[in-house]
């Protein structure tokens, strides 16, 4: 990490080396280290620190982007160059205005790291590590996942005046326990690494994978089904791309075209984009450094508002709602920290109050097949259950779904109290902790179209 001062230093470099109209400069730094087990040993350890700046230019309304992972002040310098060569074979964008303006004082003061990070080692990891692998082999297990760390420093400036600096850090742990013919799955993501238990997740990852074994099939039909958290997120997620974004809205692409301030969705149903929510990921600014605010999407069930990047708003006469992707992002602006409020009941009220249906520990390779409508399709995974008479009964093998993401809300039964957050796997590119806050949902009439053989 460079720190503040030196990544303010980097940015004025840049935008000293271009003649254009306007000048955005973006400094992502970030190192990250993983610790990866499988059949109950650890067979890697890796760590890697990588830096980048990426350089956006206009000319008019002629815009070029570059990119580079080296602070090296001569490629600064051919970046530049080179965003600004692009830039002269674009053709103009005439929906541009300008990069955004923001003044210091709208910024708001976020926890985004804790240093207790910094001593969370190698050896930490391989400790977690240990009491994972303690709890599989007591069940006869094999464990599967990975515990790792990053920290990213985040820079981005502009010619108009933007400085937005913030350092994050954050802590992610996935689990899978297999049996002869079963699988339980558990994860967790947090800022504070004080407060993930590894020992707890491997405990839920294993009494999954136990109470899966020997699964027996159901045949395709809708069932009332009870989603938890790591299902019910994937309905969110893919609102956040399809419904909420503020470029397919206007294009009329979005299913909230034309029905903001209408009730879409059923009335208990309360969604906001929460940057500051306590137990997200917190984070102050967008990508085009444009301070974050909590923004109501949903309310009662009915629809109040898209997000904005500035490209969008600009063109809308709207202002951003600080929703910007990195540039270039042809996709448009996307909510990052989406929350959904809770119900009254916990997951065990639920199930004891479900006379005949299925639970569903996560989804696995779901896609969006009509993106207008939101109808999507997946699989379950890593923990199906059959609930009779208000008991889990018995694990069943996984099952094959299309249904409709409004439809399906619209069919709601009940929300588990104390929404939990659920933090998108970090991947293999650059670190950015980003979640979904979410309870779990319990659905009538959801369509399991076909069966597998696992």
């Amino acid at each position: 990490m460079i720190g503040q001062k030196e990544a303010r230093q980097v940015a004025n470099f840049a935008m000293g080396q271009s003649k254009a109209d306007q000048i955005e400069v973006s400094v992502f730094n970030h190192s990250q280290a993983l610790t990866r087990f499988a059949n109950n040993y650890i067979h890697q350890n890796v760590s890697e620190s990588d830096s980048s700046i990426s350089i956006r230019v206009v000319f008019g309304k002629k815009i070029g982007t570059a990119s580079t992972n080296s602070l090296d002040p001569g490629k600064i310098e051919d970046t530049v160059a080179w965003a600004e060569r692009i830039a002269q074979f674009q053709k103009e964008n005439d929906d541009f205005v300008s990069l955004p303006k923001v003044r210091q004082g709208d910024y708001r003061m976020v926890n985004t790291y804790h240093k207790q990070l910094e001593q969370f080692s190698a050896q930490d990891r391989a400790n977690a590590v240990r009491e994972i692998i303690d709890v599989a082999k007591k069940d006869s297990l094999n464990s599967f996942g990975s515990v790792s760390k990053g920290i990213a420093e985040i820079c981005v400036a502009n010619s108009l005046g933007v400085f937005a600096y913030s350092l994050c850090g954050d802590v992610f742990c996935n689990i899978v326990m297999a049996g002869k013919n079963s699988t339980g799955y558990a994860q967790s993501g947090t800022r504070d690494v004080r407060t993930i238990d590894f020992n707890g997740l491997a405990e839920t990852a294993a009494r999954k994978a136990l109470m899966s074994e020997d699964p027996t099939g159901i045949g395709p039909g809708k069932y009332t089904t009870i989603f938890e958290p790591l299902a019910a997120r994937e309905f969110l997620e893919f609102m956040a791309y399809y419904a909420f974004n503020g470029k397919l809205f206007h294009e009329g692409r979005s299913y909230l075209a034309d029905k903001l301030g209408s009730r879409v969705l059923d009335q208990r149903i309360n969604v906001v984009d929460d940057p500051f929510v306590k137990n997200g990921f917190s984070f102050p600014f967008d990508f085009e450094g444009v301070p974050k605010r909590r923004l109501e999407l949903i309310d009662k069930g009915i629809a109040k508002s898209v997000v904005y990047d500035s490209l969008t708003a600009f063109k809308q006469n709207k202002k951003s709602t600080g929703h910007a992707l990195s540039a270039p992002n042809p996709f448009g602006p996307v909510p990052l920290n989406l929350v959904m409020k809770g119900g009254a009941k916990s997951i065990d009220e639920m199930i004891r109050e479900t006379e005949n249906g299925i639970l569903v520990t996560r989804f696995h390779y779901t896609n969006v097949i009509d993106p207008h409508r939101l109808t999507f399709t997946g699989m379950t995974r890593d923990g199906t259950y059959l609930i009779e008479h208000g008991e889990i009964v018995r694990g069943l093998k996984n099952l094959r779904f299309t249904d409709n993401i409004i439809d399906a809300l619209n069919r709601v039964e009940e929300f588990s109290k104390d929404p939990v957050l659920v933090a998108s796997d970090p991947g293999y590119g650059a670190r950015f902790a980003t979640g979904t806050v979410v309870p779990a949902i319990k659905v009538n009439d959801f369509a399991f179209t076909s069966a597998t053989e696992f």
